[in-house]
């Protein structure tokens, strides 16, 4: 694989949100996860199942794309690690 891009992506983690009454709403949230992310503007090779959490590896996602070249054996993408949870007022 080429060299990517590293990046991180917060998500909040939070319940639905409940009526106070007259048109207001609280929500409740419980901590914030981080995820590591590499980004790959063109990469020659793609992950395997065996990288995938539930599978002996630490990735929640992976998304490709072909790029337009003579060979056809060229991508870019998006790779996301397992998350760290974190209070939310750390981020």
């Amino acid at each position: 694989m080429e060299r990517p891009y590293r990046g991180q992506q917060y998500r909040l983690r939070a319940g639905a949100p409940m009526p106070m009454g007259h048109g207001r709403l609280v929500l409740h949230t419980f901590g914030a996860e981080i995820y590591n992310v590499d980004y790959y503007a063109a990469t020659d090779s793609i992950v395997g199942s065996s990288s995938f959490r539930g599978q002996g590896g630490n990735l929640v996602s992976a998304n490709y794309s072909r790029l337009p070249d003579s060979s056809g054996n060229l991508f870019q993408g998006k790779v996301v690690y397992s998350p760290s949870f974190v209070d939310e007022d750390s981020i």
